[in-house]
């Protein structure tokens, strides 16, 4: 048996907004928490188990993003200011058709680096080229949900091609890298996906026993155009298609969503991805998060793609920004609280994943994802609040270890199974030669 010992950190499980214990300890077997909690309350460690110090700082769930196109780190900075349809008719798409296979496992591995490096253990991917961010996955050491982006662009045939390709990296990869490694069906979105695409992802996914990933209603324009083509709202035409019923499908974005669809989306147990930093820098909107989670709506925190959004963070981007714009939304500072947020960022997105039951908080038979934060920095003393000093204060860099399956895969600004520095030096290359 495997064991860790976390000791002496300011412990933060996320199993209630009382739940902080100063000196507290984390105890791992076998890649599972055993324990989180008060050191005058934890089990007897015994002999031979692995410690690590981690006095001063911070041990809480690693974060959650539930929405990004990890292998879009290529196209980091880019395509700046610019409207969604221009910036992806006119700039993306042309560079992601000479994208390579190998291209998009740089991209992922770099994307995945600086989730880690941010305390992100479990990221819920939308690509192309399912096998090769599998292999990034599987070599950087972090948790990844692969949801292989369908598009009906060239064709029936292609969208077949697209599902085929999902299908056989699934019977390959899936439960690989140590469990880390799970699948999706990614329908890109209603106006790039035909109906008869979108019933062909729903039946795909069925078949394989695993949910679907999907854009609705990003843009004022697109719910416009929904209206004009079909009579009703992106949310209401795939709901009318079949897609929400009780299978797991998770939705980026929801920002134009009405009453009407927040209905459905709770209805049918549809999670939610937000995105507030790309969401705004492309000036598409705010998504109506405390109206979705007063319906029931589970809603997470994602970056989208770093062409977008520019980094790939959640703590002190996503995490802060959305709990500022909610306040200032509702005219109410306690509307959504700094527990809020950090449980959003954590648990709230293992929710959105259906993963709750696996990852997300700090308790006994979890996963033992993990976050370890040095407090000792300029702009987190003094500490009179540990949860609001990580949803208000905290900064990626911040982050001195992460943990996935209760091993160390991320160390003081390196990853301990992949080489960074090489992933960082093939990646600007790779970038460099496509936009060139």
């Amino acid at each position: 048996m495997e064991r860790l010992l976390i000791d002496g950190a300011t412990v933060i499980p996320v199993t209630g907004r009382q739940d902080v214990y100063e000196d507290g300890v984390v105890l791992v077997e076998d890649g599972r928490i055993r324990y989180a909690g008060p050191r005058d309350e934890a089990p007897a460690i015994g002999s031979g188990a692995k410690t690590i110090d981690a006095r001063g700082r911070i041990v809480m769930p690693g974060i959650v993003n539930t929405h990004c196109h990890a292998g879009m780190t290529l196209l980091r900075g880019y395509a700046d200011d610019m409207q969604l349809m221009p910036w992806l008719e006119q700039k993306i798409w042309p560079v992601e058709a000479k994208m390579t296979g190998e291209d998009v496992y740089w991209g992922t591995a770099l994307g995945a680096y600086e989730m880690l490096s941010g305390g992100i253990t479990t990221f819920l991917d939308m690509y192309f080229y399912a096998d090769d961010i599998a292999r990034a996955i599987a070599d950087t050491g972090i948790r990844g949900i692969i949801a292989r982006g369908v598009l009906a662009v060239g064709g029936p045939s292609a969208a077949r091609e697209r599902l085929q390709e999902t299908r056989e990296s699934f019977r390959k990869w899936n439960g690989k890298g140590g469990g880390r490694i799970s699948f999706m069906v990614g329908p890109h979105a209603p106006y790039t996906c035909p109906p008869d695409t979108l019933e062909a992802c729903a039946e795909l996914a069925d078949e394989l026993g695993i949910g679907l990933h999907i854009h609705l209603s990003e843009t004022a324009g697109e719910v416009d155009a929904a209206w004009d083509t079909w009579g009703r709202s992106p949310i209401e035409h795939v709901h009318k298609l079949g897609l929400l019923t009780d299978r797991h499908v998770v939705a980026a974005h929801c920002v134009h969503a009405s009453d009407e669809d927040i209905s459905i989306l709770a209805e049918t147990g549809t999670g939610v991805c937000h995105c507030p930093v790309s969401n705004l820098k492309l000036a598409s909107g705010i998504t109506p998060v405390l109206s979705m989670r007063r319906a029931g709506v589970n809603v997470g925190f994602g970056t989208d793609g770093a062409s977008s959004e520019n980094m790939l963070h959640i703590l002190g981007s996503e995490m802060r920004l959305a709990a500022l714009l909610m306040k200032n939304n509702e005219g109410d500072p306690s509307a959504f609280s700094a527990y809020d947020a950090v449980e959003m960022a954590t648990l709230g997105g293992a929710r959105v994943l259906g993963m709750e039951d696996e990852i997300g908080s700090l308790q006994p038979g979890k996963k033992a994802d993990i976050a370890i934060l040095n407090t000792w920095r300029p702009h987190l003393v003094p500490n009179h609040d540990p949860v609001g000093l990580v949803a208000y204060s905290m900064l990626p860099g911040d982050v001195e270890m992460t943990l996935v399956n209760g091993e160390v895969v991320y160390q003081n600004g390196r990853l301990t199974l992949a080489d960074g520095g090489e992933i960082m030096t093939r990646a600007a290359e790779t970038a460099a030669r496509l936009v060139r």
